[in-house]
């Protein structure tokens, strides 16, 4: 298997990692595919093209005292008894550096808590060992980390003899709850893609250094200063976990460059940092689904056989802009390709175990085939629970009897059912909802809960591509630019590419329904300031 990272031959992964990379998981909110990407970059000091062996690890600053200092008050879902010590110990030490002896210390510590704790992104109903800041500055980043057992037992010893790094025991940072790798991945990806294009990448890594370390100095001092205050109590002078990346295949695969070229071209720009920030994280998230999809993609199609002009694994995201009555039949349409890739994944792993049994099928026969299947299955489809494995066994003693009624082809039929029932649980439990929980949070699905989901493209999310497809100072035609949003990912709006896509000879759809959409479409980017008509109806797309 051709991958680029840390492949381990002997590891056991799930099915979904055969075909994505090691990992994505839907557990991972969609603001930390950014955080942990981010994380990573800066823990190779801002060069891309490590990981790639296996000794080249990233080091994470564990950064307990800052995120103890923010996020563990009163509130806290896990009191223990040393995270309230060691937060008592810091507050002491920060007054006495702000103006021994003063009255005013505590109010003034607290309005810096304050202060970043209006910089929370992810809280939700985690303890303060999970919740994460928005990385206006790179000491902003706090890696996810977890008390061992602090959600099941209560800590009863006495503290008063531990020292403050005894306060830090039991603290671990490779937990991987919710940074799940999906940050790793698209490391990986953006490594990949420049590999051929060394001014490329060197341009990608100094604009995110310049734009975590140049910007919010202040900010980003003082959360080193709160920080630096505990390892002192702690006598160290430095404090960092370490991290290795996961993999992904096909390294030569074109979607990485193109990933690569719409970052180079976002980040060549003057916004704000905080909105530069938010863009990215639009951008990481969207190019993940792209990602999904493209890989799923089955590739040869019996139905539509796409023309040379596009590239025949991208998907087909078709936009639904909401307008009168005589939309729906897009919005309809918009939701049955949604499902549409949604059926692609699920085909796919099964497709994978389908190529596997087969390739056993055409080595063994009978009740070799069998045994075979279960000598090999633990390595090709690993990342499964006890009770799945103990569930397979039996299954595999059921088809013994099996096999002396039915042919091979019956047998393997059969095998393939039951390898996607129990090893494939993983995958629909943990990946197969990514996309939708994705594009939900970044404009690309809607409604975010309720009936017919379909695609649709909110505001930032269309300033974001706007942004990545249109570098800066140029300009484009409308036209031109619907042509280039269904070149580089399949986004089909008006009836130009509903025609390449071949929509119409496999729809009952005809032009004035995707003529309406792209209308609909062209208001909406005028009024977000993405767009200009003029007076002989030409229209010219803009950076904002």
């Amino acid at each position: 298997m051709n991958t680029y990272g840390q492949f381990q031959k002997d590891e056991q992964y799930p099915l979904e990692a055969r075909i994505w990379g090691h990992r994505l998981r839907d557990g991972q909110h969609w603001m930390e595919y950014l955080l942990e990407f981010l994380s990573v970059l800066a823990g190779y000091d801002y060069v891309f093209g490590r990981g790639n062996q296996p000794d080249q690890k990233y080091r994470i600053p564990k950064r307990l005292g800052l995120r103890r200092f923010i996020f563990y008050d009163e509130r806290e879902k896990t009191q223990d008894p040393r995270d309230q010590l060691a937060t008592t110990l810091l507050i002491k030490a920060l007054e006495h550096k702000v103006k021994p002896g003063k009255s005013a210390n505590t109010e003034i510590i607290r309005q810096v808590q304050v202060l970043f704790r209006s910089f929370s992104v992810i809280e939700d109903n985690r303890s303060w060992y999970a919740k994460s800041l928005f990385p206006v500055h790179e000491n902003l980043l706090l890696w996810e980390a977890l008390r061992k057992g602090s959600t099941k037992t209560t800590y009863r010893g006495a503290i008063d003899h531990l020292s403050a790094a005894d306060l830090d025991e039991g603290i671990e940072f490779n937990a991987r709850n919710f940074f799940a790798r999906g940050g790793e991945l698209y490391y990986l990806m953006i490594s990949a893609g420049t590999e051929r294009s060394p001014e490329r990448r060197a341009r990608i890594a100094q604009r995110l250094r310049t734009l975590l370390t140049e910007q919010n100095k202040t900010l980003g001092e003082l959360a080193s200063l709160i920080d630096q205050t505990w390892q002192e109590q702690k006598h160290v002078s430095a404090d960092y976990a370490q991290g290795s990346p996961g993999w992904i295949p096909d390294p030569d695969c074109e979607l990485y460059q193109q990933f690569a070229e719409d970052l180079d071209t976002l980040l060549d720009n003057s916004l704000d940092a905080l909105e530069c920030l938010d863009l990215l994280a639009h951008l990481i998230c969207f190019h993940i689904i792209v990602y999904i999809y493209y890989r799923a993609h089955p590739h040869q199609s019996a139905v539509c056989q796409p023309d040379a002009s596009r590239n025949p694994y991208l998907p087909e995201i078709l936009i639904d802009i909401p307008g009168d009555e005589e939309s729906r039949v897009i919005r309809s349409l918009s939701a049955s390709q949604l499902q549409k890739h949604e059926q692609w994944q699920i085909e796919c792993v099964k497709h994978l175990i389908k190529a596997r049994v087969e390739d056993i099928a055409d080595r063994t026969s009978g009740e070799r085939f069998l045994e075979t299947i279960r000598d090999e299955v633990s390595n090709y489809f690993g990342g499964t629970r006890r009770k799945s494995r103990e569930q397979f066994e039996r299954e595999m003693q059921r088809l013994k009897g099996y096999t002396a009624q039915r042919s091979q082809a019956q047998v393997s039929e059969q095998v393939i059912d039951v390898l996607y029932d129990v090893m494939g649980r993983n995958f629909r439990d943990h990946f197969i909802g990514i996309h939708r929980r994705l594009g939900r949070s970044i404009g690309l699905i809607a409604p975010s809960r309720g009936p017919q989901p379909r695609f649709v493209l909110g505001d930032t999310l269309l300033k974001t591509i706007t942004m990545a497809v249109l570098p800066a100072g140029k300009s484009m035609t409308f036209g031109q630019f619907l042509e280039t949003l269904y070149k580089r990912y399949g986004i089909i709006i008006g009836p130009g590419e509903a025609r390449k896509a071949q929509f119409q000879e496999r729809y009952p759809i005809n032009a004035g329904a995707f003529s309406r959409n792209r209308d609909r479409f062209l208001l909406r980017m005028k009024l977000a300031g993405l767009l200009t008509q003029y007076s002989d109806a030409t229209a010219i797309v803009y950076r904002p």
